[in-house]
């Protein structure tokens, strides 16, 4: 059992030996969750014996699922570009793609169906709004997506939709949201919302097939569990069998899918949905100083709805954080800038300077403040 603790603090190692039932793991920033999930599959597999085709691995990207799958193989001693090494790790969407390959033809699916990227979406809107006379001018084709993507992602049809519009405008897209589903259905192809809607049904509406998939996974692991949303939530309940050893890794504040209908108050209800469960609270940060912890503690404690955790680290106090109130873009990439300068002066590279910003078009300010000079560096 040690091979599978060694290097885990009290908390991760209680997360990690956890046998039977549902668990819940609070992971706070910087608290090593992918260290823990990844060593409690381990433990499964090394300790309990657990075949790794009967586990269920639920990341939210490719490369974490990457990422997860290497380390675990350098744990066990195994081979991570085979591909019968976990079988079902990987993302909701490539889950639900194979499932739908081998039972969608129960709900009638073909089993060569298309799955349409965000680029065949918009030329089939495209081509679709042509048809009734629509142009860009009247409504964006993304604009159209994103609310059909909305919808979906909160199990809402195109007979939902249009039962609940307000205005012209949602009229107008309720009728494309029609003729988008028949244009996916004549062609075949599922869009990547469909994936998850469409293996929901097919559990739903087909109890055998429901029963043999809650019997092939002994234990259900779903990362960043604050960001999944209701059709993910329905299918993960479906899921679970009546042992239920399901455990979830999140922390809800960090939620940042809220704009894609992620609701992080499904953490909250976790232990309202499946009573018995146990709680870890992994509150320990190896990537902060205490200086930084503090000041987040003192600003999540002002969210209405959370968790109890109080995230502490051994790094000492650091620098304090400083806050610079700006009064525009321009004048806050030079202060960036100016910071910058100062850093070099006193010694630090280039490289050691990391600048963050929430979307793309927030670069171009500090990038003209940056100046060719140093930009080019």
């Amino acid at each position: 059992m040690s091979n599978f603790t060694d290097g885990l603090n009290s908390e991760q190692a209680r997360a990690v030996t956890h046998v039977d039932g549902p668990l819940l793991i609070l992971a706070g920033a910087g608290s090593g969750k992918t260290k823990t999930l990844t060593h409690r599959i381990a433990y499964l597999i090394g300790e309990l014996k657990i075949f790794p085709s009967r586990i269920l691995a639920v990341t939210f990207t490719n490369k974490a699922a990457k990422e997860m799958r290497q380390r675990l193989a350098q744990i066990l001693g195994e081979d991570s570009e085979n591909r019968q090494f976990m079988p079902w790790m990987g993302t909701f969407h490539s889950i639900c793609v194979r499932m739908l390959r081998m039972d969608g033809e129960n709900i009638g699916l073909d089993k060569r169906f298309l799955i349409y990227d965000t680029d065949d979406q918009i030329s089939l809107m495209k081509q679709i709004m042509k048809a009734r006379g629509l142009t860009d001018k009247d409504i964006k084709p993304r604009a159209v997506l994103s609310a059909i993507s909305n919808a979906k992602n909160e199990m809402r049809s195109a007979e939902d939709f249009s039962a609940s519009t307000r205005g012209p405008r949602e009229q107008k897209i309720a009728e494309l949201f029609f003729a988008y589903e028949k244009a996916l259905k004549d062609a075949s192809a599922l869009d990547f919302d469909d994936l998850l809607i469409k293996t929901v049904e097919l559990l739903r509406s087909k109890p055998d097939i429901r029963h043999k998939w809650q019997q092939q996974f002994e234990h259900i692991l779903i990362d960043e569990y604050q960001d999944t949303n209701a059709v993910q939530y329905a299918l993960i309940k479906l899921l679970v069998n009546s042992r239920r050893n399901l455990c979830v890794v999140g922390d809800d504040a960090q939620s940042i899918y809220s704009f894609r209908g992620a609701d992080y108050t499904n953490i909250l209800n976790f232990e309202r949905d499946f009573p018995g469960t146990t709680v870890v609270k992994l509150e320990q940060n190896y990537r902060s100083t205490g200086a930084i912890l503090n000041m987040a503690n003192a600003l999540i404690s002002h969210n209405i709805h959370r968790t109890d955790k109080n995230l502490w680290t051994a790094n000492g106090d650091g620098v304090e954080p400083k806050l610079w109130q700006l009064y525009n873009e321009s004048e806050e990439a030079l202060a960036i800038a100016n910071e910058i300068q100062a850093q070099i002066a006193n010694g630090r590279q280039y490289g050691d300077v990391a600048v963050l910003y929430r979307t793309n078009a927030q670069s171009y300010a500090i990038e003209r403040a940056f100046g060719s000079e140093l930009y080019s560096v």
